[in-house]
């Protein structure tokens, strides 16, 4: 379980999050969604402690959980110099799993060979990069998996892949999950439970289907009334066909 309780946080004296409080359960599959620039990445960093060093907070953040991370722009959260499977290495040994055999690195599961361990970052394509990330990320037997916009530089496809792979996983292993995203319809697939961020500051907490039905704060129905059009479709209304 994740607390976060009366928390704000400061960048260089401008005030980013706002006496946020919030439980995330284990096993809890959470959405938290927002326009850009509303924290939400900031709420991650801080949740996992990697906030920069100019960065100002109150309250508390507390957890014993083990988190596995899946970022954006996965090319450059590797180091070009390194190959897979030294990447894999200094994870498990940072997280003391040196022994651990290369067939439970969780390769398989992400649809990915074991060949794959000799290439370097730069051979390979986005989406294998995305799925060489999820892996590492499973590996250490996560008990919360944080994923920060982790579809933004996929194309279609590839967006519909990489987020069903994911949920499989979820289901399968039992990790809870903090899936942050600006998407709406990425939103409802992955969470049973969405927030909403604005400014800082939670303005909407609850169930994905009565937030997206009956939204109750101005700023959320706005969001969904600029989407409206993909919403709902000469094909049908989507939302009833996200999960």
């Amino acid at each position: 379980m994740i607390e976060i309780k009366n928390f704000s946080l400061f960048i260089d004296e401008k005030k980013i999050l706002n006496n946020l409080n919030l439980t995330l359960k284990t096993k809890q599959k959470i959405a938290l969604l927002g326009q850009s620039g509303s924290g939400k990445s900031l709420l991650a960093r801080a949740i996992l402690g990697l906030l920069p060093q100019n960065a100002i907070t109150s309250g508390e953040i507390q957890s014993n959980q083990k988190f596995g991370v899946i970022l954006q722009n996965p090319a450059s959260c590797f180091d070009g110099i390194f190959t897979l499977k030294e990447h894999f290495l200094e994870t498990l040994k940072a997280h003391h799993l040196e022994t651990l055999s290369s067939d439970k690195w969780g390769l398989e599961e992400v649809g990915l060979k074991k060949e794959i361990l000799d290439s370097y970052p730069f051979e390979l394509s986005g989406g294998m990069l995305q799925r060489a990330m999820i892996a590492l990320s499973i590996c250490i037997k996560p008990d919360f998996i944080i994923a920060d916009e982790m579809t933004s530089d996929l194309d279609c496809l590839g967006v519909w892949q990489i987020s069903n792979l994911l949920l499989n996983l979820q289901n399968k292993m039992g990790f809870g999950m903090l899936f942050i995203t600006h998407d709406l319809f990425l939103a409802h697939k992955m969470a049973e439970e969405i927030i909403i961020l604005h400014n800082g500051e939670i303005i909407e907490q609850g169930n994905r289907d009565e937030i997206f039905k009956t939204p109750k704060h101005t700023k959320t129905k706005e969001l969904l009334f600029e989407n409206e059009r993909l919403l709902n479709t000469p094909w049908g209304d989507f939302r009833g066909n996200f999960a």
